[in-house]
């Protein structure tokens, strides 16, 4: 049966590229205490592809949830939202429904949270199939594999019996982009959606967001923080920050001089392509000698980290790399002290590993108690020694990472993200570390803050003389502070060398792949690639 439904279903032709417009005027978010986001104006044509750029916290997401009117209950959208010239602000919750998903489609930055963890891909593509007037769940199971393959989830049938947690991360963003494709919509608002992913996954999703954006002649609303990901697939731009559209432009002309400060400040963030690598020291100071962690308790149960040998000098800076469940975090976790090799040992050349070597986390916000203010949370680290001395550390290290004393005082809801991770490192600081291990310490910060951050480490690099063990998933980190280069694959070390030689010479396939994606825009706006996300 199920070949015979696939045979008789086809999208739609491609919709004339002009026929259909989403237009926004005047369209504010308020809530209570102050203004969210300011009289935005624009409109999205069909079979156009618009990035919407801004820092965290500029006011891009709340245009998305305004437009599709799912504001939270303690903000309100205020100005006129019209698709085809209809008021969808005056729309009550019923008749959204009948645009969200049919006539326009959201993609998210983490889609395993928002599908059902209990319904399988069939259920949520039939779902979203049944509820726009497609019928009967059997009658359309042909509908859901050609779904599937046309973002290149194959073979389709065992995929669609999956839930979203037995997908990786690129199967669960295609399989979301599938649920949006579902109805054929006219428009797709798509918020962060490859933010989360690898250098490879991220370089494979846009490329299939812009081939299907052309195939089905949709219009595409992408929201980012990254302006270097859309400047070959987007047809505008449109930067946003404080609330407020403060400029907008066709894509070539964003990296122009005479743009907006903000953007050029944007513009400015995305990491250049490399620096000059410094030669290497010969003073050791740790070393991983056949270093492995297997946290099953039977000796053949597969390893989270193979045997690995590795050694870190003094002012280098190692870059670690692969994708999620490689076996860099668990390598990171090995080097810090934090847990102890199955077999193997690891050896620091200057005395006790979790004093010399202090580890920097992914996720800010989790960093700090945030029910204690940043000075309490700090002094656990020097509470040994007198008081002045750790309030003169102290200062030194809030120096070290240009913030202010005053920010000690605050609790960790009350500083950014930015500023939290600088607070992390200061923290870490405090021990006179050797070694700093960052764990993707950049990755849950949008473009600006990242750069700055990597530049802070840079810097201490250099005048400190600190050792960095910098962990990615982005090979635009890598490549950028990196002097060297190590790449984990299925919990092995696959390849270690030099940066330069690393790009010119890598032997492993997964290190090709990375360096095939280092240009992920370029990937993006070419025909080619592989769907294996």
């Amino acid at each position: 049966m199920c070949w015979a439904a696939r045979m008789c279903w086809t999208p739609k032709p491609r919709r004339n590229p002009m026929a259909e417009e989403l237009e926004f005027i005047d369209l504010s978010v308020v809530s209570r205490q102050k203004l969210l986001l300011s009289k935005a104006r624009g409109a999205l044509r069909s079979g156009e592809l618009v990035a919407v750029v801004g820092r965290s916290g500029s006011g891009k997401t709340l245009l998305t949830k305004a437009i599709m009117g799912l504001l939270p209950e303690q903000l309100r959208a205020e100005g006129q939202i019209l698709l085809d010239g209809q008021r969808l602000d005056q729309l009550d919750d019923k008749a959204m429904d009948q645009v969200r998903g049919r006539r326009v489609s959201m993609l998210f930055q983490q889609p395993k949270r928002v599908m059902n963890p209990r319904m399988t891909i069939r259920a949520h593509l039939l779902e979203a199939l049944g509820a726009h007037g497609w019928g009967k769940a059997r009658q359309h199971e042909g509908q859901v594999l050609s779904l599937l393959e046309e973002v290149g989830l194959s073979p389709a049938k065992p995929i669609a019996g999956k839930r979203p947690d037995q997908l990786s991360g690129g199967m669960a963003q295609r399989a979301m982009l599938a649920i949006a494709l579902a109805a054929d919509p006219e428009f797709i608002l798509a918020d962060e959606p490859t933010s989360s992913l690898d250098s490879i996954l991220k370089a494979e999703v846009l490329q299939l967001l812009r081939r299907k954006q052309q195939e089905r002649g949709v219009g595409v609303l992408f929201i980012t923080h990254d302006i270097a990901s859309i400047q070959h697939i987007a047809d505008r731009v449109v930067v946003v920050s404080d609330g407020q559209i403060v400029d907008q432009c066709p894509t070539a002309q964003i990296f122009s001089r005479d743009r907006h400060a903000k953007t050029r400040e944007l513009v400015e963030a995305a990491l250049p392509a490399m620096r000059a690598p410094r030669p290497e020291t010969s003073e050791c100071l740790l070393q991983a000698v056949g270093a492995s962690k297997n946290y099953t308790r039977r000796a053949k149960g597969p390893a989270a980290l193979e045997p690995t040998s590795l050694s870190l000098h003094a002012s280098q800076v190692l870059g670690v790399v692969g994708r999620s469940g490689s076996g860099k975090s668990t390598f990171a976790r090995l080097l810090a002290g934090l847990e102890q090799p199955t077999s193997g040992q690891i050896i620091s050349n200057h005395g006790d590993v979790p004093t010399r070597v202090q580890i920097i986390a992914q996720e800010p916000y989790s960093s700090f108690d945030p029910r204690l203010d940043v000075r309490t949370s700090m002094s656990a680290a020097v509470h040994r020694l007198p008081e002045d001395q750790a309030a003169e550390r102290m200062a030194r290290a809030m120096a070290q990472v240009r913030l202010p004393g005053e920010l000690l005082d605050r609790r960790p809801g009350q500083c950014s993200g930015g500023q939290l991770q600088r607070l992390a490192i200061a923290r870490a600081l405090l021990t006179d570390p050797q070694v700093l291990i960052c764990d993707e310490s950049t990755s849950a910060l949008d473009s600006v803050a990242q750069r700055h951050i990597l530049d802070l480490l840079l810097e201490l690099r250099d005048t400190i003389g600190l050792s960095l063990v910098v962990i990615s998933h982005d090979m635009d980190v890598i490549r950028y502070v990196s002097d060297d280069v190590a790449v984990f694959y299925e919990g092995e070390l696959v390849e270690h060398r030099p940066l330069n030689d690393f790009l010119a010479n890598a032997e492993h396939q997964h290190s090709k792949d990375l360096i095939a994606a280092l240009d992920i825009t370029a990937a993006a706006s070419s025909a080619g690639g592989h769907p294996g996300a």
